[in-house]
């Protein structure tokens, strides 16, 4: 089916209606999980931040008399042990989040698969990939684990991250985003050429 274009002349058209049977069926994915060192990462990350928080609340009832008086007895316990259970609670939930995260590289796109109650599939595009960045943080280079970050084109902020992956597959994954992000762009079909460009205008 062809249309006029504004100059005049016809450009070629297509609206064929996609049967949804017949497209890439998304349960066929095959995950990879990270590193399993990956969920020591977080419950280190978590134990931390609890110590902090120990460490400022034990801080204040050693030198505030007028907090010692508030949490002295019964009602202070309960509230120690409220906050103790909050934070193991939030490290489980950590531990299990960092427990389900898969990930997986299609022809055309990157795939990671996040959450426990509410799960999350995030999709990005090979050819919109800017770059790949490869980072370490000072837990995870304890465990040798790193982590890469997907930038979209045109924007500032990474689409994703992929967490607790050993060097070696770290490595690998970055450089095969890259090469295949090249090879696509290398062979992106040419623009459609103009009524000007066929008139020599």
């Amino acid at each position: 089916m062809e249309a006029p274009n504004e100059c005049g002349g016809k450009v070629g058209f297509s609206n064929v209606q996609i049967d949804l049977d017949a497209l890439p069926r998304f349960d066929s994915v095959a995950f990879q999980p990270v590193d399993p060192r990956h969920k020591r990462v977080v419950l280190a990350l978590a134990a931390g931040a609890e110590l902090v928080v120990l460490f400022l609340l034990f801080s204040l009832l050693a030198l505030s008399p007028d907090a010692r008086a508030l949490f002295a007895g019964l009602p202070g316990a309960l509230i120690i042990l409220g906050v103790l259970a909050v934070a193991a609670a939030l490290a489980g939930f950590a531990y299990a989040s960092a427990s389900v995260i898969r990930y997986a590289v299609r022809e055309h796109d990157v795939i990671v698969h996040k959450g426990v109650f509410f799960q999350r599939e995030t999709i990005q595009p090979i050819r919109r990939i800017q770059h790949v960045e490869q980072l370490q943080g000072p837990v995870a280079r304890r465990f040798g684990l790193y982590s890469i970050r997907l930038f979209s084109a045109g924007t500032a902020k990474f689409a994703f991250e992929i967490p607790g992956l050993s060097a070696d597959t770290a490595a690998r994954l970055r450089q095969a985003i890259l090469q295949r992000r090249e090879e696509q762009r290398t062979h992106a079909p040419a623009p459609l050429a103009t009524n000007e460009a066929d008139d020599g205008r």
